[in-house]
């Protein structure tokens, strides 16, 4: 097998089984990248996370901590002067971690404990012949801890935490006992939880988008980097600030949502949440917080995660750079992964403008680029050879590769002994990646306590913390006659249906800790708990998320025909790890349609024929297009991958336990047909007649969502009604619950710039507010408006400015249903 082949993507892509013997490698997705000119003025942003959660942000470091960026400590000024060459490309390399039967005769020395401790002692030959070339001690590894590859492959021994903990140190031991004794620096995944079997697995991105909620997204950040660093995990990758703009993407499965915004205030909250006040990073509780990817990977072409983006400028720094500066410029995000795709025609692996001029000069990052894909700059023929690639690549600022390929190995070392790339720029790499260590404390303790590491992985706190986090991403679409909630006095039987219904592995999303260790109950195994002998639960599997098998409909009517009502739990399968072909979501798991898989939605429309209520139940993480369901079906629940307390959040919120207080982070379409579709369009698209065949509005609008009671927004004021261009007001409106129970109301604003140099949106959310009220009660919600941060547009030269004029402030509780709005005048 062709070692420079073997990466993540690769990985991804291969045709094989979790009982493979060998995996298929398959060509990693080209190097992204877009023009991006520095020239704009920098929007002034207040803390993304102090927009909607009201907290404060912490402050980017202190002044005697080193800079990554910057110039170097004493000690590692030193280190490199000790340096050979192949000591520093060590440094540079942190290889994913395969198992060995997926590798075959590559020498990528992550397969076995005993290939991984002869990288990390140095002795890791790469490279034949002349160019042969030992590698001093090992630079780290990337999701080691994740050694069942979420589940595809099986291994004898998982390790639980306490071992995952010893692994590290057995590993940091013998780095600390080389004559540089330089620590490794250990990265995971940890798109919604550590990776390590045992961890805890909190719901999926959108999920945790739908919550609306930054301070309790955050809260969940700060416990899996607490799981992950007891382990001895000192950075987590795959934490996406990208939009999630277009559902049939199959990586849109991580973000939070479509909307910048929304986007910009989880990452804010997010960040100081993982890496610690003041980014103190040598907090036992602290990881390095890895965005991605920079700058973008959709939205691509046709959807698919191996093609281009063709993107402009203006648009790239309209709608797409909040969340990157949230994280970079304003909470200090200290790595991020480069995009793997062409943007424009540019690659991002090799772009200086990417990668030094907006990430580092304008974003003002200062932490350490990792890149996977260094073998497609000459994919692409943006290099002739593996040797132009390096210098590329390091010249544009990717200090770390990921995906053990020859251009940062062997034929890096050749591009410098042949002064092809100057040793000064691996030397800036590396001093990155050490001073990156050093910020971590590294040096001075590169150890985890294990007896911590099995107190804090899966402690009660992090499990109660899930189930709050699932609880609140619920989103009930339709509720016709009040069906639900239902009540287990008056229900005697539930026929509990379809291939969701009873699978806790499908609940989970992807990336997750395989094993658990712990449980992650079904739906089915919930509501048995929840209703014990009170309800009789009747349970049909029906069909499967895939195939067309319907030998299961005939028990599937049988159980509804005798039941009081019936709900359905239908929608994706992401269990089985990344080889699994069953898999209908995740990476690389792009689709054509957005339509229920298989033969599902003909298993609902057979229970709804039974003349039975059905509430359907719909595991996804990614918009779907549901119009047989929406129009014909009472109650239709969007429960998303909820995580581990998914099972359990479910069942409490069909029988009311808990209220369904999530909102849709992105806009459900009709058809795929009708994409792109996004809720912030422009009038030309916003006012568009519609289809022959079907209206071109949206199915469910973003923002929409109801609970438990109604609410009525009322008495809508303004502090001050003319502001200058860097002024502030605070907007005021009323909420009255106007229902029979107490419930949580999600109050939205949005703003219109009524007259623009450029064509803007119709509309753009600038504030949330989550508001528990009272039955009968009014309570007064109030969002700060701040000019620079709110009514900001890029105008024609891209610079990011705010014009004299007025707008429209509206108040309502999804973007189309708006019920108070108000006028502003800037001058």
């Amino acid at each position: 097998m062709d070692q420079a082949k073997i990466s993540r993507r690769a990985l991804v892509g291969a045709a094989a089984t979790a009982t493979a013997t060998a995996a298929a490698a398959a060509a990693t997705a080209a190097a992204a990248a877009a023009a991006v000119t520095t020239a704009a003025v920098p929007v002034v942003t207040a803390a993304a996370a102090a927009r909607v959660a009201g907290a404060a942000r912490a402050p980017r470091g202190t002044a005697d901590r080193p800079r990554t960026g910057g110039s170097a400590s004493r000690r590692v000024e030193a280190l490199l002067a000790r340096m050979t060459t192949a000591d520093k490309i060590a440094q540079l390399n942190i290889p994913v971690c395969l198992p060995q039967v997926l590798l075959g005769d590559s020498t990528n020395p992550t397969g076995t404990a005993e290939h991984r401790e002869a990288y990390v002692r140095g002795r890791t030959v790469v490279g034949t012949g002349a160019g042969q070339l030992r590698l001093g001690p090992g630079g780290g590894f990337f999701g080691l801890v994740n050694q069942t590859l979420s589940g595809s492959i099986e291994v004898p021994h998982p390790l639980p935490p306490r071992e995952q903990a010893e692994q590290h140190n057995r590993l940091q031991r013998l780095a600390r006992g080389t004559p540089l004794g330089v620590p490794l620096l250990q990265i995971s995944e940890g798109t919604h939880g550590s990776l390590g079997p045992g961890a805890t697995i909190f719901p999926e991105g959108l999920a945790l988008g739908a919550t609306f909620d930054p301070g309790l997204i955050g809260q969940v950040y700060a416990a899996v980097a607490r799981e992950a660093r007891a382990v001895g995990i000192h950075a987590l990758s795959t934490v996406t600030a990208e939009l999630n703009r277009d559902p049939r993407y199959g990586r849109g499965v991580w973000a939070f949502s479509e909307d910048p915004y929304l986007t910009a205030a989880v990452i804010g909250a997010m960040v100081p949440a993982m890496q610690g006040a003041g980014n103190d990073l040598t907090s036992d509780e602290s990881v390095v917080t890895s965005l991605v990817t920079f700058p973008m990977e959709s939205p691509d072409v046709g959807g698919l995660e191996t093609s281009s983006i063709e993107i402009g400028e203006r648009a790239f720094r309209q709608t797409h750079l909040e969340p990157w500066r949230a994280g970079f410029a304003e909470a200090g995000a200290l790595m991020t992964e480069a995009s793997e795709q062409t943007i424009d025609g540019l690659a991002v692996h090799g772009s200086p403008k990417y990668l030094t001029g907006l990430l580092r000069d304008e974003l003002r990052f200062d932490g350490v680029v990792i890149g996977n894909d260094l073998r497609g700059l000459v994919r692409e023929h943006v290099a002739g050879t593996a040797q132009e690639a390096a210098g590329l690549g390091l010249r544009a600022g990717v200090d770390v590769s990921l995906a053990w390929d020859e251009i940062y190995l062997d034929q890096l070392a050749a591009a410098v002994r042949e002064g092809r790339v100057d040793e000064a720029l691996l030397d800036r790499a590396v001093r990155r990646v050490l001073t990156l260590k050093e910020r971590l404390g590294l040096f001075e303790n590169p150890y985890v306590d294990a007896d911590r590491a099995e107190r804090v992985v899966n402690c009660a706190p992090h499990r109660a913390l899930a189930l709050r986090a699932a609880r609140e991403s619920m989103v009930l679409l339709k509720n016709e006659g009040g069906l639900l909630p239902l009540a287990a006095d008056r229900v005697r039987t539930v026929a509990l249906i379809g291939p969701n219904a009873d699978d806790g592995l499908n609940l989970l999303g992807e990336y997750n800790a395989y094993p658990a260790l712990h449980e992650t109950p079904s739906v089915r195994e919930a509501l048995t708990r929840l209703l014990g002998d009170r309800v009789q639960v009747r349970y049909a599997r029906g069909c499967d998320v895939t195939g067309a098998d319907t030998s299961g409909f005939a028990a599937a009517r049988a159980a509804a025909e005798n039941a009081d009502v019936a709900v359905v739990v239908v929608g994706e399968q992401t269990k089985g790890g990344y080889l699994s072909p069953d898999r209908t979501d995740g990476e690389l798991k792009d689709v054509a349609s957005l339509a229920l898989t298989g033969v599902q939605q003909q298993l609902l429309e057979e229970v709804h024929a039974t003349g039975t209520p059905t509430v359907a139940v719909v595991v996804t993480g990614r918009a779907l297009a549901l119009p047989w369901a929406t129009a014909h079906l009472p109650a239709l629940l969007i429960a998303w991958l909820p995580g581990e307390a998914g099972g359990r959040a479910v069942a409490e919120t069909l029988f009311g336990r808990t209220e369904p207080t999530g909102r849709l982070p992105v806009t459900f379409p009709r058809d795929v047909g009708q994409l792109p579709l996004t809720y912030d369009q422009k009038p030309a698209r916003a006012d568009a007649g519609d289809y022959v065949d079907m209206p071109s509005t949206p199915l469910h609008a973003f923002g929409s969502g109801r609970g438990y009671t109604t609410f009525r927004h009322s008495g809508i004021r303004l502090d001050d009604t003319h502001i200058s261009r860097d002024g502030r007001t605070r907007l005021h409106v009323d909420i009255t619950n106007t229902g029979e129970r107490d419930g949580t109301e999600v109050v939205q604003l949005y703003v219109t710039d009524d007259l623009a140099t450029v064509s803007l949106p119709r509309i753009r959310l600038r504030g949330v507010a989550k508001r528990r009220v009272a039955a009968g009660e009014r309570v007064t919600v109030t969002f700060p408006v701040t000019a620079a941060r709110d009514l900001t547009l890029v105008d024609e030269r891209l610079r990011t400015v705010v014009e004299p004029g007025t707008f429209t402030l509206s108040v309502g509780s999804a973007s189309d249903r708006l019920h108070q709005r108000i006028s502003l005048t800037v001058s």
